[in-house]
């Protein structure tokens, strides 16, 4: 991927159905990207919806949802520095928000939410 063209956006507007368009791929290579993702996403929230979106098919994969996966790598390698730092604080409150789109999803029209929660005055994704 150290040669790969950089993405402006971590998924791709529009039409959803080429995430299931492909063969399948090695289950355990989509897990481990997958799953590194997600630890990321702590420290990068904007590519929260995205990496939730492909964690949704690591049972079975296929070619379609790799890409996307690639597509979230390259949106990455376009913002290098960039994320949330955590920093102390004496505040010791905790904040809860959350969201979801009302049967978003195009293969079996679930929903699709998120929450963000503030921990002592600092953002983490989930």
């Amino acid at each position: 991927m150290l040669k790969s063209k950089p993405n402006k956006t971590p998924i791709e507007l529009g039409d959803k159905r080429k995430m299931f368009e492909g063969s399948p791929v090695d289950k355990g290579k989509y897990q481990q990207l997958v799953g590194k993702l997600i630890c990321h996403s702590h420290t990068r929230p904007v590519i929260g919806f995205a990496v939730s979106l492909v964690n949704q098919y690591m049972h079975d994969p296929c070619q379609g949802h790799l890409n996307a996966v690639y597509r979230i790598l390259r949106y990455l390698k376009q913002t290098p520095r960039k994320g949330l730092f955590f920093r102390k604080t004496t505040e010791r409150k905790v904040e809860v928000f959350t969201d979801a789109d009302w049967a978003g999803s195009v293969d079996d029209r679930k929903s699709t939410s998120g929450y963000c929660t503030m921990v002592w005055g600092n953002v983490t994704i989930w």
